[in-house]
């Protein structure tokens, strides 16, 4: 009799125990998932913020002068309205040098309310500093005073940054450096001699070749304009049929709301 009591108690532990460790690994399990859970939603938590979507039409240009030359681009749609102060503009390209067969690249990144450009004030040698690409027309607010597409350097509420891109706002980076009180520069055009400077050989008729001097000129040593700030330095070297990779950033999410290869046109 005695002996079968100790036999049940001894067979009843031994079926409690593997129910009460199941349980146990159970609970561990749940604990576990909910603290990965928990860090991997801290992890990617901030990516989940929907990005605005935006379609727009750009141009960039290389006349073999000043004139018609630079980068412009107009927001065809929009989701909603995009503060530019939450964008970053990425370009990048890869030509050759039409004279020494040599590869060039280039291309830059334009950040809101950092200045980029350094141009000349008329007149003197003084250096006005402003941010690239300006804003025009829609989403640009005019408070302190008329917008301005030969003189946006000037105009803050103009600068990258100030404005809001809607549906038929205008982004322009023109070449800039001469005396005169225009968007002007010394884009290289059909030759790859010179750089930005005064003009010492010129061919209009057969657009080149377009020769410049280097060591000095109106564009004084320091000065960089808005072409240059937004395509890079040497982007005159760009010609017709050439491609630049355009990229808009949402800078809160991080991620590419535009992604477009732009052909380069001669006007």
């Amino acid at each position: 009799m005695h002996y079968l009591k100790r036999l049940t108690r001894k067979n009843g532990d031994e079926g409690v125990s593997p129910v009460i460790g199941v349980m146990l690994m159970l609970v561990v399990v749940i604990i576990i998932a909910a603290v990965v859970s928990g860090f991997a939603g801290g992890l990617v938590g901030g990516n989940n913020q929907k990005s605005p979507t935006l379609t727009m039409d750009v141009k960039i240009s290389n006349t073999g002068s000043w004139i018609g030359s630079g980068f412009t681009a107009t927001v065809t749609s929009v989701s909603e309205p995009i503060a530019s102060k939450n964008l970053k503009l990425v370009t990048s390209w890869k030509t050759t040098n039409r004279d020494t067969g040599a590869s060039l690249s280039g291309g830059n990144t334009s950040m809101p309310h950092v200045n980029n450009v350094a141009s000349p004030k008329i007149g003197s040698g003084e250096l006005i500093s402003s941010n690239a690409p300006y804003g025009s027309g829609a989403g640009v607010n005019t408070s302190t005073g008329a917008q301005s597409l030969t003189d946006p350097y000037s105009k803050p509420d103009q600068q990258f940054g100030n404005f809001s891109l809607v549906q038929g706002t205008g982004l322009i980076a023109f070449p800039y450096g001469s005396y005169l009180a225009t968007a002007v520069g010394s884009a290289t055009g059909q030759s790859d001699l010179g750089g930005y400077g005064i003009p010492v050989s010129v061919n209009p008729s057969s657009k080149g070749p377009y020769k410049y001097t280097t060591a000095a000129g109106y564009f004084v040593t320091g000065s960089l304009d808005a072409t240059q700030a937004v395509l890079g330095g040497g982007w005159e070297n760009l010609r017709s049929g050439d491609s630049v990779n355009v990229r808009v950033i949402h800078i809160p999410t991080g991620k590419v709301i535009l992604e477009k290869d732009v052909v380069v046109s001669e006007g």
